[in-house]
Order: C-alpha cells, then sequence, then structure tokens
C-alpha cells in the first residue's frame, strides 16, 4: 500500500501549480479524478502532443496526449465536464460527494460565481479537504488580482534579488511561482487529512503564491542585508562566505562554496598561494576581503577544466561542481542511478516514449512512487459516472447530448 490508497482527490485544477499538487497526491497513492473542460485547458494545445506510437507532432489527434498533461496527468483519470452548465455542476456536486480532498487553482471568484467553493460546499460536506492556490491567497488587499509565475516572482521581492547588482532584475528559470505552492498546497492537504482523521472535520486549506515565494526569500537574513548596505542583487555569490562564487574556468564554469578553514588552507596549497593562508587566516579574514579572495580562487580556476577543478575541490571535501546545462541530466550517472527522470508512457502504447518526466522526489522506504500513464482528455469520463455515481449507458447519451460532457 502507498501512503494516501483510499483517499480520493477531486482535481478541478488546470494549467501548472494544481496539477503538480495533484500529481504528487496521485504518486503518493491517492486516486485523483481530474475535472477537465471542454477541450481541456490550453495546455493540451501546447505543442508537441504524443501519439500512441510515441511519435510528437504538431496537430492532435483523438487518442494524442500534449506534453504538459502527458506529465501533469500521470496517476489521473480524465473526466470532461462542463461546470458552465448546470447539469455539469450537479455531476461535479455528485462526484465530489464521494471524494475526500477537492483542489483547485480558478482565478480569485470563479468557484464563487459557480457555487462550487468552500462555503458553499462545506455545509453538505463536512469532512471535505478542500485546497485552493490562488496568487494572493483568500483574503487582502489583493485577493481579486490576477496572478502568473513570472507576476508573483516580481511582486515578492524574489525577481529583484535576481541577477547581478549592475543587471536588470531576472526571474528565476523555472516556474517557481507555480511549482512551490504546489507542494505546500500537497503538504497542507495531507496535514489536513491527518486533522480530519482525529477530528472528523475537513477544512480550507488556502496557498498563496506570494505567501509561497516570501516563504524562501525571507528565510534568508534580508532584513541584515539591508542595515549593511548590500546590493539587492548579489550574483552567484553570498556575503557570508568567500570563497563562495561560480568561477569561470578553461571550458566553462565551476560552483564551489567553502566554509572550513582546513580547507582554504588545503586550497592555498593547491593553487600554488600558501601567502595567503597567512594573509587570510580564518573565515572572518577571508569574508573582509571577500572579492581578492574570490579574485584569488578566480584566477585558479581559469588554469583548469572544469572537471579538474571540479575533482581537486571534492578531494579537499569542497561542495563544487559544474554548472551544466539542464540537458545534461538524461545522461548524468547519478540521475539515471536514482531514476529522477522517467521516460514517459502513453496508456495505448506498451514501451515508454523518448519524453521525460520528473520521478517523484520523496523516496520512501515501503513505496514506490510510480503511477499510471496519464490518460486521453476524458478517457474515464464514461467510467467515472458509471462505477461512482451509477449512471447508465442511456443517460450518459442524454449528459453528452446535452454539452454537459462536452
Amino acid at each position: 500500500m502507498k501512503p494516501l490508497d483510499g483517499v480520493r482527490v477531486l482535481d478541478a485544477s488546470h494549467v501548472v501549480s494544481g496539477p503538480v499538487c495533484c500529481w504528487l497526491l496521485a504518486a503518493l497513492g491517492a486516486e485523483v479524478i481530474r475535472i477537465e473542460p471542454p477541450g481541456g485547458d490550453h495546455t493540451w494545445r501546447t505543442k508537441p502532443v504524443v501519439g500512441p506510437d510515441g511519435e510528437h507532432r504538431d496537430v492532435p489527434g483523438p487518442r494524442d496526449i500534449a506534453i504538459s498533461p502527458l506529465r501533469r496527468g500521470r496517476g489521473k483519470r480524465s473526466v470532461v465536464l462542463d461546470l458552465k452548465r448546470e447539469e455539469g455542476r450537479d455531476l461535479f456536486v455528485r462526484l465530489l460527494a464521494t471524494c475526500d480532498v477537492l483542489v483547485e487553482n480558478a482565478v480569485p471568484g470563479a468557484m464563487e460565481r459557480l457555487g462550487l467553493d468552500y462555503d458553499s460546499l462545506a455545509p453538505a460536506h463536512p469532512r471535505l479537504v478542500y485546497c485552493s492556490i490562488t496568487g494572493y491567497g483568500d483574503d487582502g488587499p489583493y485577493r481579486d488580482r490576477p496572478s502568473m509565475d513570472l507576476v508573483v516572482q516580481a511582486v515578492s521581492g524574489l525577481m529583484a534579488k535576481t541577477g547581478f547588482p549592475d543587471g536588470p532584475p531576472t526571474k528565476v528559470g523555472a516556474t517557481i511561482g507555480d511549482q512551490v505552492p504546489a507542494l505546500f498546497a500537497a503538504l497542507g492537504v495531507v496535514a489536513a487529512l491527518r486533522q480530519r482523521d482525529r477530528e472528523g472535520r475537513g477544512q480550507r486549506v488556502d496557498v498563496a503564491m506570494l505567501d509561497s515565494l516570501l516563504t524562501l526569500l525571507w528565510d534568508e537574513p534580508i532584513d541584515d542585508f539591508a542595515a549593511q548596505g548590500l546590493p539587492e542583487r548579489i550574483g552567484n555569490g553570498d556575503p557570508r562566505g568567500a570563497p563562495l562564487d561560480v568561477f569561470t574556468t578553461r571550458d566553462g564554469y565551476a560552483a564551489l562554496v567553502l566554509t572550513q578553514d582546513a580547507q582554504w588552507s588545503q586550497l592555498c596549497d593547491i593553487m600554488g598561494r600558501p601567502e595567503l593562508r597567512t594573509r587570510y587566516p580564518d573565515y572572518r579574514a577571508r569574508l573582509a576581503d571577500r572579492e581578492a579572495v574570490n579574485a584569488a580562487v578566480a584566477a585558479w580556476c581559469r588554469e583548469q577544466t572544469t572537471d579538474a577543478a571540479v575533482e581537486k575541490l571534492l578531494a579537499l571535501g569542497i561542495p563544487a561542481g559544474p554548472v551544466r546545462s539542464p540537458y545534461d541530466a538524461p545522461q548524468d550517472p547519478h540521475v539515471l542511478h536514482r531514476g529522477s527522470l522517467q521516460r514517459l508512457r502513453h496508456p495505448d502504447r506498451s514501451e515508454p516514449t523518448d519524453f521525460l518526466g520528473p520521478a517523484l522526489p520523496i523516496r520512501l522506504s515501503r513505496a514506490d512512487g510510480d503511477t499510471s500513464p496519464a490518460e486521453p482528455l476524458g478517457a474515464s469520463t464514461d467510467a467515472v459516472l458509471q462505477d461512482l455515481l451509477g449512471l447508465e449507458a442511456q443517460e450518459i447519451a442524454r449528459l453528452r447530448k446535452t454539452g454537459a460532457l462536452g
């Protein structure tokens, strides 16, 4: 058994944060039913799409799955319901009665307008764990503002802190404004389920993108940085360490963080600069002349290949590594050994495709994170309505004619 076996989740989310949250829950064992609008969200139309033959193409066929749903739809059953229609909303509420959790990341006010917000549903579903992921949370002056990853990175201050002092504010390369809230949302759902097990009542889980990025940012001593007059953007270095930076090598870049005086002494010998050991005998001395210390290490790194520099630094116990392209990960021996990336499967194909997706990054000693492959859009609509609601084929056909099922 997996940790969340027996938990059923209604995934009414779209694009990134909600789908990632529900993929995590599915990988941990939850049964996830994804409710999608007719035609799916825009990620279903984002190229490439992958067919049963494992090939990708630009024009989707009926059994093809776009690359984003192929990753984030793993472990989920796909059901199409038109929630703008009364019969679609009725089916949604009936399905909800069979579920433990609802996850949504609609724009502020959208679920209220449909009568599907927590306050509307909770009286009839007191055990429901209702998780909302929004840009700014369920209350406050910014509540009704729309938000996206780029915007919340800007508003949080993270963008102003990213980059070099003489450069412009820079967003983080990955969509952490979406994906970090997904992690907190999954944690919140598990915590709420645990409390429900004890007390018998569900609750609202309110996760804001802004709160999530502020949590990352203010784990750092930003207030102290401000008191010292340090610039917001500090590039790849850190005012709390020296040598600590990304250094140019003969054929690339190497990152290193040195914190121990004994390691510094050994590095001075390897660099052929024993006088630096006398000049900067301890951490405080190095920090007081941080730029000169980093310059000395930079001069040595420029004479080394990346691999040689990293090997010598690691031999001294100094945390170091090459700056790699993300495209290097599929060939990295450690990534391969850990199975950190998985070849994605199409449900109509026995062999995996050549497309990669992340494996569950949580390793449990008594459970694995494998899931069923993502389904084509709406593939489980009929089966879910039959299995969970007991609808007959004739009723499903009638609902399809009304447009409630897309």
